[in-house]
């Protein structure tokens, strides 16, 4: 038996290498097919570069300059629109070529996509969760937000693998570790910050205070690093973040989009519409939160908070809603447990990724990006649904992937 489990992890390790390797050769092909100079991630990686050349991407005479600089012709935005600690942290990357930076992102993005999966997954290796995970990881592959993220650059993949390693900590009683990563969430404020208020609401639900302190130890450490490279970055950010707002906001797949569309892009309609909508979600979640905080596993309070986050932010995008990985694992797997959930289960994913080229072709006749809001509304209530059943399968607190809900 001993060598048999020996042989298994063998196999396991040699899996590693070939992973790898397809990451790099998918990253290499995903970059030739399109313009990577006129692409989301030329914005990360021109902010690293600024920083290790000691500029100032808050600067729009030095940003504009950039872009001339490797010439882009794409300018999305006249300024740097993320907070200062993100460009450091894409430092090491603005110190290679943006063709071989871009290609080691995306392959490093895939890998991060791929990690989740295989975390989200229960460890029990039932036949029934073998094929669930299969029909999971097809419907990973053809997510249009997991393609979106590829071909863009995009931090989703960074934000989902954080937030399913503070789940995984946290399920290992880690409270503290899983709570210090959670302020580089605050790096992609419009979601990051949403999130982490309501997960620290659950924390103080459940009255676990050190891992609070361990939110804002982390948050004070990412400030402390970004102020000696400019004392004066969050004012800057301030003005520049109030812009972005204005400029996105009511345009996005979100309560306020919808709001938006369903008002005729009347103003006050949508404020008043979105707004009730939004508030309705969020005490609905504060709710849930309060009232099973001690039955709840980190797993369950993260896909609610990140789908609700989704639904509520001012603004968000597409590619953004590779979160929805979480919950849509979290319920697979939940329903993959009980009598005659499993053909629901394995349809799920599937379901979702057909709804999703529906969507699309329902976005391009209006030429919106709005009704893609629908997917997190579903995801939703599915979640609610499963919090909200009476007879519960009681699930472990081991891993953060086995989703009981307790």
């Amino acid at each position: 038996m001993a060598i048999v489990k020996k042989l298994c992890h063998s196999w396991r390790l040699l899996i590693i290498p070939f992973a790898v390797l397809f990451c790099y050769l998918l990253a290499v092909r995903i970059v030739n097919s399109i313009d990577y100079h006129n692409n989301d991630f030329f914005t990360f990686w021109l902010a690293g570069h600024m920083v290790t050349q000691n500029g100032n991407p808050y600067s729009p005479e030095q940003w504009v300059a950039g872009h001339g600089q490797f010439g882009v012709t794409w300018i999305p935005n006249q300024v740097y629109v993320y907070p200062l600690p993100l460009s450091l942290l894409f430092a090491p990357l603005g110190l290679l070529p943006l063709y071989q930076s871009y290609i080691l992102w995306v392959a490093l993005s895939q890998g991060m996509i791929l990690a989740s999966v295989f975390l989200l997954c229960p460890p029990e290796r039932e036949l029934n969760t073998r094929y669930l995970f299969l029909s999971f990881l097809v419907g990973v592959i053809f997510f249009r937000p997991t393609t979106l993220t590829l071909v863009t650059g995009q931090l989703s993949a960074w934000l989902l693998f954080l937030l399913v390693c503070t789940a995984q900590l946290w399920t290992k009683e880690k409270w503290e570790w899983g709570s210090f990563l959670l302020p580089l969430l605050l790096l992609k404020p419009n979601l990051g910050v949403p999130i982490v208020l309501l997960l620290a609401a659950w924390l103080l639900f459940t009255k676990r205070y050190r891992s609070l302190v361990s939110i804002g130890l982390g948050g004070t450490l990412l400030l402390a690093a970004s102020m000696i490279k400019n004392p004066a970055w969050p004012l800057e950010y301030l003005s520049i973040g109030n812009a972005k707002l204005s400029h996105d906001f009511g345009f996005s797949p979100t309560v306020w989009g919808l709001a938006n569309l369903a008002c005729g892009h009347d103003h006050t309609c949508s404020l008043v519409v979105g707004g009730t909508m939004a508030a309705l979600f969020v005490f609905t979640t504060f709710w849930l939160l309060a009232r099973r905080r001690r039955s709840l596993t980190p797993l369950w309070v993260i896909s609610l908070s990140v789908t609700v986050s989704l639904l509520v932010t001012p603004y968000s995008w597409t590619y953004d809603q590779l979160l929805l990985l979480i919950p849509i694992a979290a319920v697979t797997f939940a329903l993959g447990q009980r009598r005659h959930g499993f053909l629901p289960a394995a349809l799920l994913f599937l379901g979702i990724d057909i709804l999703s080229v529906f969507l699309l072709f329902f976005n391009t006749t209006l030429d919106v990006e709005i009704l893609n809001a629908i997917i997190p509304l579903a995801m939703l209530v599915l979640v609610i649904w499963m919090l909200l059943r009476k007879n519960k399968p009681q699930g472990s607190e081991t891993l953060p992937i086995q989703a009981g809900i307790r």
